[in-house]
C-alpha cells in the first residue's frame, strides 16, 4: 500500500479526509464527537478507529496535517478548537506519527489563491469539485449540501500532498 495523506479540518464541525499518493480520494468522515456535560468534544477514540480502518491498521502509512485554531469568533469556539487541536496533537505525538500543522491562511492561499472577503467557502467548494469531480462532499447519503468541513479537510490534505511532492 502506498503512503497516503490525511487532512484534518479542526473542530467539532470539522472533518477528516484521506487521499492516496496521487491525490485519489480514499475516504472522508465528519469529525467524530461525543457529548461532555453540555458541549460536544472530539472523540479521539472514534477518530483513532476511523484512522486505523482507513490506513489498513497501519497508522504510520500516512502523513497527517491539522489546521491550527485561528481567529475564532468567540471564546467558546476558541476553547473548543484549541481543545480539539491539542487532543489530536497528543494522539499523533504519542503514536509517533508524522504530522504537520497549517494555518487557514497558508493552505487557503496555496489552494484557493486570492479570494474576495466572504467568498472563501464558495471558492473552496469550486476547487474541490474541480479536483474530485465524482465526490459530493456530503456528510451522509441523506445530505443535500456539501459539508464545509469535508471540503476544507480535502483541500488541507491536498495542500500537504503537493508540498510533499516538491
Amino acid at each position: 500500500m502506498s503512503k497516503m495523506t490525511i487532512g484534518i479540518d479542526n473542530g467539532i464541525s470539522g472533518a477528516i479526509v484521506a487521499l492516496g499518493q496521487c491525490g485519489t480520494w480514499i475516504g472522508a468522515t465528519t469529525m467524530p464527537c461525543r457529548k461532555h456535560r453540555t458541549r460536544n468534544e472530539v472523540d479521539i477514540r472514534a477518530a483513532h478507529l476511523w484512522l486505523s480502518q482507513i490506513t489498513g491498521g497501519n497508522l504510520s502509512n500516512a502523513d497527517y496535517i491539522i489546521e491550527e485554531p485561528n481567529n475564532a469568533r468567540n471564546a467558546s469556539t476558541a476553547y473548543s478548537m484549541a481543545a480539539s487541536f491539542h487532543s489530536l496533537r497528543g494522539f499523533f505525538e504519542t503514536k509517533m506519527l508524522n504530522w504537520h500543522r497549517t494555518t487557514p491562511q497558508a493552505w487557503q492561499k496555496a489552494m484557493l489563491g486570492k479570494v474576495p472577503k466572504g467568498e472563501t467557502k464558495t471558492r473552496a467548494l469550486a476547487v474541490a469539485h474541480y479536483l474530485w469531480p465524482d465526490e459530493t462532499f456530503y456528510a451522509s447519503p441523506r445530505c443535500k449540501t456539501p459539508h464545509g468541513g469535508i471540503v476544507d479537510a480535502a483541500l488541507i490534505c491536498e495542500y500537504l500532498r503537493r508540498k510533499n511532492e516538491l
